[in-house]
Order: C-alpha cells, then structure tokens, then sequence
C-alpha cells in the first residue's frame, strides 16, 4: 500500500485487511508501524468491490480505480475525518484477488445468512458494542 503525498510522492505503508464471515459486510484495515497497530478503518466489502471498478463512496471514504498507460492498475482509498484527508493507493490485482477470497468464503447477496443478527443484538443491548 502507498500513502500518496504528492502528484509523484508516495510512500510505502503497511496494512493488513482482515475478514471474518461472522460480520459479512465488513473489511477491516489495520494500518502498521514497526509491526504494531496505528489506526484501524472498518470499510463496507461492497464499497471495495464497487471501487475495483468506478468511484464508488462518499463522506469519509471513497474508492476508486486508476489504471495509467504503461503501469500496473492501482485501487485508491481517500479516508477523510473532520480535519484532513489522507489518499492511499494500492495494488489493483493484490486487491481483486484478496476480495475473491472473501467472495469465496461468503457471497455478495448472502451475507445475511452468516450475520447473527440475535447475537449482535444482545451486545449491543449489553453495551458490549
């Protein structure tokens, strides 16, 4: 992953994507320094999927695909709080494929038969959310 600083700036950032089949509709990205956790984004799986192919997104995080004559096809994520915005960008075909194993352990359309929907309510009841 890149975080981009500039029209020809970049610099490399270390992220682990995470999926569970328990919160189907969900991608969380861990971002890493040294190793340890920095920060960690929840991204809807569908907001990845759509953006492997148009500008999909709005509010604090938006995706979308870049493909450049000559160069390998990237996937950038514009993450957005209050008071900055930060652009990263990664690798198109790293992207597809680790979106295809989450396909493959649950398809898009049915997620609700993986969401336990009781037991999610019960946390939040419990104010364990």
């Amino acid at each position: 992953m890149q975080l981009l600083l500039g029209p020809d700036e970049t610099a490399p950032v270390a992220g682990r994507f995470g999926y569970r089949s328990d919160r189907p509709y969900e991608v969380e990205v861990t971002f890493l320094s040294r190793g340890r956790p920095l920060s960690t984004w929840l991204f809807a799986r569908d907001l990845l999927l759509g953006g492997l192919y148009d500008e999909v997104g709005e509010g604090d995080v938006r995706v979308w695909p870049l493909r450049r004559p000559g160069e390998a096809g990237r996937v950038h994520l514009a993450l957005s709080t209050d008071d900055s915005v930060c652009e990263l960008s990664v690798r198109a075909t790293e992207l597809t494929a680790w979106l295809e194993q989450t396909v493959a352990i649950v398809p898009p359309g049915h997620e609700g038969a993986h969401l336990d929907v009781d037991a999610h309510l019960a946390r939040l009841f419990a104010g364990k959310c």
